[in-house]
């Protein structure tokens, strides 16, 4: 998206500057708000009970720093200690 912005150069101070959008800029239409995000996981359970090797599944909105974020929540989770390693996968919601 392109705004072209024209000042007044006037030095008169009770002049606001004159502001413009370009006609590219005008047709545009603005992006729909982020009403939730979600981020799927796939992540390893160890015997004991550490959560790791999660890696992203799918986002619904990808390359706005979600899905580092749903790793980061991950990171320190732990389940259920089981007789053997097992892996899951595992949808995190984030939501305004």
């Amino acid at each position: 998206m392109t705004a072209a912005i024209l000042l007044d150069a006037s030095p008169k101070i009770d002049r606001l500057p004159k502001f413009e959008i370009s006609a590219a800029a005008a047709q545009h239409e603005a992006p729909a708000p982020l009403l939730t995000v979600a981020v799927t996981l796939e992540c390893t359970a160890r015997a004991a009970g550490r959560v790791e090797d999660c890696r992203v599944l799918g986002e619904t909105h990808p390359g706005l720093g979600f899905a580092e974020a749903a790793i980061a929540l991950m990171r320190d989770a732990e389940v259920e200690p089981g007789r053997k390693d097992y892996q899951f996968a595992r949808t995190i919601q984030f939501t305004p």
